[in-house]
């Protein structure tokens, strides 16, 4: 990972790595304040030879390599369960085994036994009985064999266990620095993994190499949105954000005098429905004029935003009951607009109709855009079914939410029906960025439906022939 990559990744992850060194500081200090103190207490134990001359040289080499292993016995089960009896301890052997070390001081005959306790005076005596323990165990060990004769070896204590009122654990500023650094550690490393076992799509240059289209223009997350939807109430960035979308897309197709375009996304929440609203808006500030249809029949939103009837549009035209002219509505704004009309039980198969195919064909000749708001492409194929009577589509890709399977998924769908996509839209992006164009808003639109990906469809021969079929010179 390059230092670009490293730092890009820990400026993304920032509040989760932000919160977990804090939870790790907090840990840190809860636990350091919370330790018990703990006392020392040790004491020297002198292991020599009794015997004079000749005999004390011979015997200071045995003394020299058996007082590791006296050390070493110093903490065996057997002696530490008499300390525990002696004393009459309130914890078991095992308590005591943790708090007892034994060493051979380098070069000497020296044992130095250390103890802790949870009071001075506790320590010292603990010291004092396992010193004394040690004591009588060399006796034994080195008792001879006739009852005249010296031990070739003994150990005696050198001095009183030592006592001190300052505790030697816990090391408050050595701790605290430990945990701190330790806490800051977890939170870079979390921080990358999770960066790294992310699939969502966070940068432009993302989207543009899962889809193979290019980015019409990036839209960073704005909460004021909720409050102020459309960008003919807010102006500034906003409007400047779709003015360039509306540029984009001239170029997008030059030969075109008048478009359909299709905006979808491939999940629920992911900004297409206030997108194909402003878009509508903005264009028709550009003098042209302009239907916006509502063509998401589970979960119909637009009439909502622009304060207009959805009770007819959509359903009520097809089935009869009024027409085209009666079920657009003017809005303030200059845009012509239709809803779904009532909600049917099965939307799929009300779009998928021959008058569903001649009304977007009708009204392609009255206006010169016509924008269709469409479900999104991977929970249901209504827009898979609307994408062949359309010039093209806009793709809405949700920054930090819509993953790289989902996308390729979606994109997979419109090129399986034979649709074109004018390119995508990297809606919410973070203010800071890198990918922003500095451009617009972001936010999405709640569902009713779920979404479960289902295989991406073959094209068939009657959906080739009504596409081929549907495209004239105009």
């Amino acid at each position: 990972m390059e230092l670009r990559q490293f730092l890009g990744a820990l400026r993304a992850r920032w509040v989760f790595s932000t919160v977990t060194f804090l939870v790790g500081a907090a840990l840190t200090v809860a636990t350091v304040f919370l330790m018990t103190p703990q006392y020392g207490s040790s004491v020297k134990l002198f292991v020599s030879t009794p015997s004079g001359g000749s005999a004390e040289y011979a015997a200071s080499f045995i003394v020299t390599q058996r007082v590791a292993s006296y050390a070493e016995l110093a903490t065996d089960p057997s002696v530490l369960q008499r300390v525990v009896d002696s004393l009459d301890l309130d914890m078991t052997r095992e308590d005591l085994e943790g708090r007892v070390s034994a060493s051979v001081i380098t070069g000497t005959q020296t044992i130095e036994l250390d103890v802790t306790a949870e009071t001075p005076e506790l320590a010292q005596q603990i010291a004092k009985a396992e010193a004394e323990e040690v004591v009588a165990l060399v006796e034994q060990l080195e008792r001879p064999a006739l009852k005249d004769e010296e031990p070739a070896i003994a150990a005696r204590i050198a001095a009183e266990p030592s006592i001190s009122d300052q505790p030697v654990s816990p090391n408050i500023p050595l701790n605290l620095g430990i945990g701190l650094l330790i806490s800051l550690f977890v939170a870079i490393v979390g921080a990358l993994l999770r960066d790294l076992l992310d699939r969502t799509v966070k940068s432009r240059q993302d989207v543009e190499k899962i889809s193979g289209h290019s980015v019409l223009v990036t839209l960073p997350y704005d909460p004021q949105v909720k409050k102020t939807p459309l960008a003919t109430e807010v102006g500034g960035s906003l409007a400047e954000a779709f003015r360039v979308l509306r540029t984009n897309l001239q170029f997008a197709d030059l030969d075109a005098e008048r478009q359909a375009i299709l905006v979808s996304s491939a999940l629920p929440d992911e900004g297409k429905t206030l997108v194909a609203t402003n878009l509508a808006l903005t264009m028709a500030q550009s003098g042209r004029s302009v239907l916006l249809i509502d063509a998401d029949m589970r979960n119909p939103n637009v009439a909502e935003l622009l304060g207009l009837e959805n009770s007819v549009g959509i359903v009520t035209v097809l089935v009869g009951r009024t027409s085209i002219e009666d079920a657009t509505q003017p809005h303030v704004s200059g845009i012509s607009f239709m809803g779904t009309g009532p909600a049917p039980p099965n939307p799929a198969e009300v779009l998928d109709t021959q008058a569903m195919r001649d009304l977007i064909s009708r009204v392609r000749k009255e206006y010169d855009a016509v924008i269709i708001d469409a479900p999104p492409m991977l929970p249901v194929a209504d827009a898979s079914i609307l994408m062949t009577e359309v010039d093209g589509a806009l793709l809405l890709v949700r920054h930090g939410s819509t993953t790289r399977e989902q996308l390729r998924l979606a994109v997979a769908r419109i090129h399986a029906v034979g649709g074109r996509l004018f390119g995508t839209i990297l809606n919410r992006t973070p203010r800071r960025s890198g990918d922003a164009d500095g451009y617009g808003y972001g936010y999405g639109h709640g569902y009713g439906y779920g979404y479960a990906p289902t295989p991406v469809p073959e094209p068939t021969s009657s959906t080739r022939g009504r596409r081929i079929g549907r495209r004239v010179k105009r």
